[in-house]
């Protein structure tokens, strides 16, 4: 996905306009980790599958089939799958979305999660699942 954030056709604005400002940690999600931990977003009426390539406390990068306006909010489901399965809502809001070979590259603020508590749980869930899936 590193690749794609260098090939830009913007479709709703771009990580050039200055929108990509998160400072926190930003939790990568590694292929292999991908059955671990998925994304579905809101588009429309019905959610549909993403690729999440990271996140943050504040903000969020995933690759999906649709495009998404600059400026729209929507809601977004993030599950964990380790012992239990988890999931976390929240809402986010587009900061930039472009096409890439198909699909799109899209960069979004989280405006409110469904329970603080639950990223935190996340966070240690990823750490987790990433030593497990890497042992290197």
């Amino acid at each position: 996905m590193a690749n794609k954030m260098e090939k830009q056709s913007p479709a709703g604005g771009s990580p050039e306009d200055g929108d990509e400002k998160r400072r926190e940690k930003r939790y990568d999600i590694p292929d292999a980790c991908r059955q671990d931990i998925k994304l579905l977003v809101k588009s429309g009426n019905e959610f549909v599958p993403a690729i999440l390539a990271n996140v943050s406390r504040n903000g969020i990068l995933f690759e999906c089939p649709v495009s998404f306006i600059k400026g729209v909010q929507t809601e977004c489901i993030l599950s964990i799958s380790l012992r239990l399965d988890r999931e976390i809502s929240f809402v986010i809001e587009v900061r930039y979305c472009y096409a890439d070979n198909g699909s799109h590259i899209t960069g979004a603020s989280i405006v409110s999660i469904s329970d603080e508590i639950w990223f935190d749980v996340f966070v240690e869930a990823h750490d987790l699942i990433v030593l497990r899936k890497d042992p290197a």
